[in-house]
């Protein structure tokens, strides 16, 4: 047990709301790992493949050179239920081009020593995919997954409030086309417990049972989780994604269905832009053309508040607001809001 205050537990106290603060990634790939979780799991080979750290250093020196770090590493705890002694499953998620609803999905249950070679070819040596055909899983890349954070190693609310909200939801809401999982840190201790859900790639903070129910139902009304949404993965940054969930508290469930993409037209400019014009476009599922809107969203404050349990360290992190809807086109109307 920590001897100071969760990390979490002051961010909720301070009013943290978790908007705009989901990780946009382009990829996913997501490995059956054995527990426990060691903290330097990622770096040192063990837990995960030698290939795996070697995928990890070409990314690290990548985005060292300046080309961005767009994936998302993650491991998942063996379930007894849908394990294969003697075999890995692993996920590659994909974000498609252009205007999406979720992300493409492919699924395998690899022999162990196969494991390491699969991924280093999913993203170095795709010519060699054809070699682990017969190991692709096609009947669970349709499956919804729920990837709960509960890696103590990093950081003990994950733990303290990530793992009782798994055994709930792996206990009382899993189905033959849901499966939740135990997941190695994304990011967001602050917001603890936290999930994704996926294929479609929503981030959630603070949820308890009444509010994951919800989520894995998708319905009623979206507003009271207006504070438990982190944002949607296929947006990059928190102004974009800000007005994500604004349309979404507009629109309610519908809106997950909705194809959407989006791009930063104008910003302040600065190292540290306090505002944004930001284009999000997208199509309802019986749209024949895209529709568009174009808003201001502002940076209105700024918490500071510690970002980690073990350390005393503080961050500030930004509070976005949609401050005016400037411009809304779709196929029928074009008038200013």
């Amino acid at each position: 047990m920590s001897s100071k205050p969760y990390c979490n537990c002051l961010a909720k106290a301070r009013g943290l709301d978790p908007g705009g603060r989901a990780h946009g990634f382009k990829n996913a790939i997501v490995v059956e790992t054995p527990l426990p979780w060691r903290l330097d799991m990622m770096q040192k080979a063990g837990p995960l493949p030698q290939e795996v750290i070697d995928l990890l250093g070409v990314w690290l020196q990548e985005y060292k050179d300046g080309k961005g770090y767009s994936h998302l590493p993650l491991a998942i705890a063996p379930d007894p239920e849908y394990a294969c002694p003697g075999f890995r499953r692993v996920m590659l998620y994909s974000r498609p081009a252009g205007l999406m609803s979720q992300f493409d999905k492919v699924e395998y249950l690899v022999p162990e020593n196969e494991c390491g070679p699969l991924i280093w070819s999913l993203y170095q040596d795709r010519e060699r995919l054809v070699n682990y055909e017969p190991y692709r899983l096609p009947e669970h890349e349709g499956t919804r997954d729920i990837l709960i954070c509960t890696h103590g190693a990093v950081d003990a609310a994950c733990a303290k409030f990530g793992y009782p909200l798994y055994r709930y939801m792996r206990d009382n809401l899993s189905s033959a086309g849901l499966r939740v999982w135990r997941v190695t840190h994304f990011g967001g201790h602050v917001f603890a417990p936290t999930f994704i859900d996926m294929p479609t790639g929503h981030y959630w903070a603070y949820v308890e049972r009444e509010q994951a129910k919800q989520i894995i139902e998708r319905r009623g009304d979206v507003r009271p989780l207006c504070g438990h949404y982190r944002g949607w993965a296929g947006l990059d940054g928190g102004f974009m994604q800000a007005l994500e969930r604004q349309l979404w508290l507009e629109h309610g469930w519908d809106w997950f269905t909705f194809a959407k993409a989006g791009e930063i037209v104008n910003q302040e400019r600065s190292a540290d832009p306090r505002w944004a014009q930001a284009c999000l476009r997208y199509m309802t599922p019986s749209d024949t053309a895209e529709r568009s809107l174009e808003s201001r969203v502002e940076i209105s404050h700024r918490i500071n508040t510690e970002h980690a349990t073990a350390l005393d360290e503080k961050l500030n992190y930004a509070q976005y607001q949609v401050a005016r809807k400037e411009k809304y086109l779709d196929p029928a109307i074009q008038r200013e809001l």
